[in-house]
């Protein structure tokens, strides 16, 4: 495994261990390109801070350490510094202008809510919707298209539990959209080790017909999930039974607003 794009660490507030730790199993592991992307802060209309994301009062010091940790490895790995963001129609633009000032070097897309989240539905909670279905597909569609994001990360995250033949017909169409505009999807690594929802059999079983780039994603919430070994040689073994092999480098969309 030469990168991953998809890293947390204590400060989202749901994960444990210092960036330092995480470079140091991302070195040990034979990773050549390490991307921190901590969940960018929401400027809610009503003010209130998300649990599970960057406080916006410690954003400052989240790029100000990762800096002069990067400096400081700079001969034993490459370190990227970026945020994992949703596309809310309402706030995006809003968060845009937020992580603007910090010039961000890359995103990842991570649509955990459909509509805005405050109004809208977690997409990890099981659902016969397929109008939830149908949001989560488009919103996904309409993040990349914004230019902005480097890939698509657990893109079967929706938790969709109604007939096979609608999530078939909603998720096909998300995967042709995403090759024509040429974004790597994720195999994520934390879903996988965990016995969640996602990966989902059904979903790489489009992205086989469809020929999608796939990629490998920690999404590492404490720093033994960058110790890969183990764990990329089953999800080979998974990715295998449907005859995917991930690509081994990925083109950095470098943010710029």
């Amino acid at each position: 495994m030469k990168f991953n794009l998809h890293t947390h660490t204590y400060r989202c507030h749901h994960a444990t261990g210092t960036e330092r730790e995480y470079i140091k199993n991302a070195i040990k592991s034979g990773i050549e390109l390490l991307g921190f992307s901590e969940h960018i802060p929401c400027p809610f209309d009503d003010g209130h801070e998300s649990f599970y994301r960057l406080y916006k009062d410690e954003i400052d010091l989240y790029f100000k350490r990762l800096r002069n940790l990067r400096e400081e490895y700079s001969d034993k790995i490459k370190i990227l510094i970026g945020f994992e963001v949703e596309y809310y129609p309402y706030y995006f633009d809003k968060m845009m202008d937020f992580a603007k000032p910090y010039k961000p070097d890359y995103m990842i897309l991570g649509q955990h809510f459909t509509y805005n989240e405050e109004d809208g539905h977690y997409c990890a909670v099981a659902t016969d919707d397929e109008s939830r279905l149908i949001n989560y597909v488009e919103q996904s569609i309409a993040g990349l298209k914004t230019g902005k994001f480097t890939y698509l990360c657990h893109p079967d995250l929706i938790n969709f539990v109604g007939d096979d033949k609608i999530y078939e017909k909603h998720m096909r169409h998300l995967c042709e959209e995403v090759k024509k505009l040429n974004f790597p999807l994720e195999f994520n690594f934390l879903g996988f080790s965990e016995g969640r929802p996602y990966p989902d059999r059904r979903f790489f079983k489009i992205v086989s017909e469809v020929g999608n780039d796939v990629v490998l994603g920690c999404d590492a919430h404490n720093p033994r999930a960058l110790l890969v070994e183990d764990i990329e040689k089953r999800a080979l073994e998974y990715l295998g039974e449907f005859n995917i092999t991930p690509v081994d480098s990925v083109n950095i969309r470098y943010y710029s607003t």
